[in-house]
């Protein structure tokens, strides 16, 4: 069960603008204080619309910073847990947050909370390589914030989930995939075993959806994320399980991963069968009319580096926004 719960919204977002490609703080309430009392009949209506005992796992996300006090009182997260603690059938909670926005008390005090259940952090880990990271994402950590952060969590008992992004803007079809494999390489060889794959979408109020309208984006092709898949399976083998997230969450997409429309829908498909057991023989035999094109698209290299790139492209938008007032 995933829970959506309206909040505040991300401080990230207010402080530098946000992630380049993350549209969730048009689902807050956008730097309006949410109160304790708020977030928890939030939660009270949650309960009385399903049964939470039928649900194992219990992700409860707030469209930024579950551990960040400014965010969410750590008051509601204890009454929260208290509720669940009334579930004796959910074994596991799945939180998420910035890892610079996760205090070890906060973590801590919700661990305690929650009475011996599991605890996950996914986290938006997006690229080991820090110029992607910083300049095409604007995450503001690390590589080596992440080393410690997971270290920490590990200490205290609470599993992590990174979160990678797949095919930030200002890279090429190639270099997506190829951020990807050596950032699950990284995560691998921290001991951590399950990844997500956030698969980039164009989201309003985004410099992705700038680029996007002005025809300098185009999100993932679905044999990107196959050839990932695949190549995954390959290299790490049952040291790395890689699960698809939705194209949807709780803002609007305006385009998401996609081929010609032609094999769209049974790629999709068989990336959802490929999530439930991570078998990679679901992809065995797949084609579409537009392959050839897609390898091109792999093939295709940009001579600039990402800096030009991205100086290049944010002054066309600039342009176009200025000729347009």
């Amino acid at each position: 069960m995933i829970i959506f719960l309206r909040s505040t919204g991300c401080e990230w977002v207010e402080k530098t603008g946000g992630c380049t490609m993350c549209g969730f703080y048009c689902a807050t309430s956008r730097g309006r204080e949410v109160s304790a009392e708020e977030y928890i009949a939030q939660f009270e209506y949650v309960m009385d619309a399903v049964d939470l005992g039928d649900y194992p796992i219990v992700s409860i996300y707030n469209d930024g910073n579950i551990f960040n006090e400014r965010e969410m009182p750590v008051a509601a997260i204890e009454k929260i847990c208290s509720y669940i603690d009334g579930y004796k059938n959910i074994k596991k909670v799945v939180v998420e947050s910035r890892i610079d926005y996760s205090p070890d008390e906060h973590v801590a005090k919700m661990k305690k909370a929650l009475n011996g259940r599991q605890l996950e952090v996914a986290f938006g880990f997006e690229s080991a390589n820090a110029q992607v990271m910083n300049l095409c994402i604007n995450k503001g950590f690390s590589a080596n914030n992440f080393d410690i952060f997971h270290s920490r969590m590990r200490g205290m008992g609470v599993l992590t989930k990174p979160l990678l992004l797949v095919k930030p803007p200002f890279l090429t079809e190639g270099e997506a995939i190829d951020d990807i494999l050596q950032t699950i390489a990284y995560c691998v060889s921290r001991g951590i075993d399950y990844v997500d794959l956030e698969v980039t979408t164009v989201e309003k109020n985004t410099v992705v959806h700038e680029l996007w309208k002005n025809d300098l984006y185009r999100p993932p092709w679905l044999w990107t994320i196959v050839e990932l898949l695949q190549q995954c399976r390959e290299r790490f083998g049952d040291r790395a399980r890689v699960y698809v997230s939705p194209w949807n969450y709780s803002v609007e997409s305006l385009d998401w991963a996609r081929n010609c429309g032609k094999c769209d829908a049974g790629i999709t498909e068989a990336i959802q069968r490929y999530n439930s057991r991570f078998d990679t023989t679901e992809f065995d035999g797949l084609d579409g009319p537009c392959r050839e094109e897609w390898k091109e698209a792999v093939t295709a290299e940009d001579s600039r580096t990402i800096p030009e790139r991205i100086r290049e492209q944010l002054a066309y938008i600039r342009s176009t926004q200025l000729s347009s007032s």
